[in-house]
């Protein structure tokens, strides 16, 4: 570890951590295919900078893990990479996949919270799993509810706009 310092994580140090979809694929394309930042409608959203403020908070962080719904959501995103990236990259997203530890629990189970209804089913899922990890996420909403709760979401939007040491 590196010890980088910000208020956001340092509650949370040593803490697993799941990203929601949009930012597991920032993760899995810079290991692909860093360039397809500039290039992939999916991510632009994010900037260059944005990978590395990512890789610091990995580093920072406990282990990376996920839910069976974040990885449904990343498949579909990637879905709008060019045909001829396909193959190469089921075989880069399939070796990361076998990596991070899933969080599985039935749907049927996660529709019957009431923060289903405020958000979809992925981020009420990633919801349930809050008060064991940190929630990393670039939607306001959900970050918010969950710090008004007391549980640990972190928006990446308020990282990239600090002045974040790399």
């Amino acid at each position: 570890m590196r010890n980088i310092y910000h208020p956001l994580l340092e509650p949370y140090l040593g803490w697993p951590l799941i990203l929601d979809s949009n930012l597991l694929l920032l993760h899995w394309c810079a290991t692909f295919d860093p360039s397809l930042i500039k290039t992939f409608k999916r991510l632009n959203v994010f900037e260059l900078r944005d990978i590395s403020i990512l890789e610091a908070v990995l580093q920072e962080l406990g282990e990376l893990r996920t839910t069976p719904h974040v990885l449904t959501e990343v498949s579909n995103l990637s879905n709008a990479l060019p045909t001829w990236r396909k193959s190469a990259w089921t075989g880069h997203i399939s070796g990361k996949v076998a990596l991070v530890p899933e969080f599985h629990e039935a749907a049927s189970a996660i529709l019957s919270d009431p923060d289903f209804a405020e958000f979809g089913l992925t981020d009420a899922a990633l919801s349930r799993l809050a008060s064991a990890h940190v929630i990393m996420t670039i939607d306001w909403r959900l970050a918010s509810s969950l710090r008004s709760r007391g549980l640990p979401g972190v928006n990446f939007q308020h990282l990239r706009s600090s002045s974040f040491p790399l």
